[in-house]
């Protein structure tokens, strides 16, 4: 794996060229803001920034080398023409040299639940902390994939990945990518319209990750009867497990998902996790990711729950459903922009509004633009968002905060902490 190589011959393998000193490595990074001694810096270029003008940054911090396609002068760099494609070939290096099982996970909701679930469970099996591999947050683009497969090293014995998309093509790209051979699509739902204009593009589109599953392999989804048999027009040949849909995307639906996947890897783990003691009740309150249905006691011990991480109309409805099974006397609901819907985005966001009314004793809309007129509905701005939720709020009160990413909700919801 990289690690084990020298500058040299990380510049052969980008088909670059190393000036200066040729020594070992510990990590490669993109972002000085965690870069350690001893690492190299790959500079990226991107919309928004350019690596280039953190290279000095990256030396002060004790890079070993810079990744660059500028020319330097006194420093040890490798000179490529474009950082991306030198990544690329980086990320493609690793792909060829790890041959243990490679997970890989997408869906229109829980897929990043369901990767960090199956990460704790596998994770919790063995006292070595690299046996199992997991690209970090969401890092689910093709950016993404690349800089997770940085990550890998020789004694991981098994790797899990999240893959996502925006537009039509992109799973496919992926998922040739990746080659995993365990495929799992969470669910198929509304969400991406703006790219993939309904939910048959969605179902195409991530369906395509099945494709690129090892022949041998195994693919797993949780979809409606209808897509269930045309998934299998995909899968073909190879081995499947499909999961009947149920109301909510919960903590339980994935943990599902996750015990499925387990099913699929090889004996010693499943072994291992059979005479476990794992529960389902530990895995949730050890649950590490932000945003996700999180119940928080802020100002004055109420009740919150931090759902900002993203949304869909599915994932509201999950969200709904289980605020529904809650005892609370005062329910109220604090909800943002639901993005990429394209032409259906208003009438699908007037249909939250309309199931929040029917559950919430409020519903506060977060510059939103509805003409829904109801006696416990009101659409305000993020300043006085505070103000106009105070009168609502009593000593039994739980607050929903739920919205697409963009909004930041979880700026909202630090106000209530």
């Amino acid at each position: 794996m990289l690690t084990e190589h020298k500058l040299s011959n990380i510049s052969k393998i980008g088909r670059s060229n190393l000036i200066g000193n040729d020594t070992f490595f510990n990590n490669i990074s993109t972002d000085t803001r965690v870069l350690s001694k001893g690492d190299i810096f790959l500079a990226l270029g991107g919309s928004n920034y350019d690596g280039h003008d953190f290279i000095n940054e990256a030396f002060d911090k004790g890079a070993s080398c810079v990744i660059s396609e500028k020319y330097l002068t006194g420093k040890t760099y490798i000179k490529t023409e474009n950082s991306f494609l030198f990544l690329e070939k980086l990320a493609n290096f690793q792909r060829s040299k790890f041959r243990k099982d490679i997970i890989a996970i997408t869906g229109s909701n829980g897929k990043t639940s369901t990767k960090e679930i199956l990460f704790q469970i596998v994770d919790g099996l063995y006292e070595n902390k690299d046996f199992v591999f997991k690209s970090p947050g969401n890092w689910n683009n093709k950016l993404g994939l690349y800089l997770s497969l940085l990550g890998l090293k020789n004694n991981h014995e098994l790797a899990i990945f999240e893959i996502g998309t925006n537009a039509e093509g992109e799973i496919k790209e992926l998922a040739s990518f990746l080659k995993p051979n365990i495929g799992v699509i969470t669910n198929i739902g509304i969400s991406h319209l703006e790219g993939l204009k309904s939910i048959d593009g969605v179902f195409e589109e991530k369906t395509d990750l099945f494709s690129f599953v090892s022949s041998n392999g195994t693919c797993l989804i949780r979809a409606k009867n209808e897509y269930l048999e045309k998934a299998k027009e995909k899968i073909k040949k190879r081995k499947k497990i499909f999961l009947t849909i149920k109301e909510t995307q919960s903590f339980d639906q994935n943990f599902e998902m996750a015990e499925a996947v387990i099913s699929c890897l090889p004996e010693k783990i499943k072994k291992k996790y059979h005479s476990s003691k794992q529960n389902i009740e530990d895995l949730e309150k050890k649950s590490t990711v932000p945003g996700r249905q999180k119940l928080l006691i802020g100002k004055n011990k109420v009740n919150l729950i931090d759902d900002t991480y993203n949304a869909n109309p599915d994932s509201f409805r999950a969200a709904f459903q289980k605020i529904r099974t809650m005892s609370y006397k005062n329910k109220i609901c604090v909800m943002g922009k639901m993005n990429e819907l394209g032409d259906q985005s208003q009438y699908l966001e007037d249909r939250v509004i309309k199931d929040a009314l029917d559950i919430f004793d409020q519903v506060i809309a977060l510059n939103l633009d509805s003409n829904i007129k109801a006696n416990n509905f009101k659409i305000v701005n993020s300043e006085s968002i505070f103000k106009n939720l105070e009168m609502f709020i009593n000593k039994d009160s739980v607050i929903l905060f739920k919205a697409s990413r963009s909004v930041k909700m979880e700026e909202i919801v630090k106000l209530f902490l």
